[in-house]
C-alpha cells in the first residue's frame, strides 16, 4: 500500500513540475533585446507654439504597443525639477502628447518609458525663443 502512495506522490510532483515549467516558459518567451525609445520633436520652437511630441517605442524594430507607462518630463536645462505629462497611445508604438511652452529657454524633454520589464529614459533638448 505504501508503494502505491509513493507512486501517486511522485506522479503528482511531476505534474506540478510540468505545470510550473509551462507557466515559466511564457515569461521566458519575452525578448531580451532592449526596448528602444526615440523622441520626435523639433530642435527649435517659439513661445506660444503648440508642439506635438511623440515617443516612439520599439523592440527588435517592431512597435511596442503594450508599454506599461509612457510619460514625458519637461524641465529647463540644468534643473532637476520638471513636469511629468502623460501620453496617449497611438498605433505603431507611438505615444503622443502636446505642449505649449510659455517662456524662452533651453528645455530638456525626457521620455520615461516602462515596457516589457525595462525602464528607458532618453533625453533631447529644444530651444524655445520669442516669435
Amino acid at each position: 500500500m505504501s508503494k502505491r502512495w509513493i507512486g501517486l506522490a511522485i506522479a503528482g510532483i511531476l505534474l506540478i513540475g510540468c505545470e510550473s515549467e509551462n507557466e515559466q516558459g511564457d515569461d521566458l518567451s519575452l525578448s531580451l533585446e532592449p526596448v528602444e525609445v526615440n523622441i520626435d520633436l523639433p530642435s527649435e520652437a517659439s513661445v506660444g507654439e503648440e508642439l506635438f511630441i511623440d515617443t516612439i517605442v520599439t523592440q527588435e524594430n517592431e512597435p511596442v504597443d503594450d508599454a506599461h507607462e509612457v510619460e514625458v518630463e519637461l524641465r529647463i536645462e540644468g534643473q532637476n525639477d520638471g513636469v511629468l505629462i502623460p501620453t496617449e497611445h497611438d498605433d505603431g508604438g507611438v505615444y503622443s502628447m502636446t505642449h505649449t511652452f510659455q517662456e524662452e529657454g533651453t528645455y530638456e524633454v525626457q521620455s520615461h518609458v516602462t515596457a516589457r520589464g525595462m525602464h528607458v529614459m532618453p533625453t533631447k533638448t529644444i530651444e524655445v525663443t520669442s516669435p
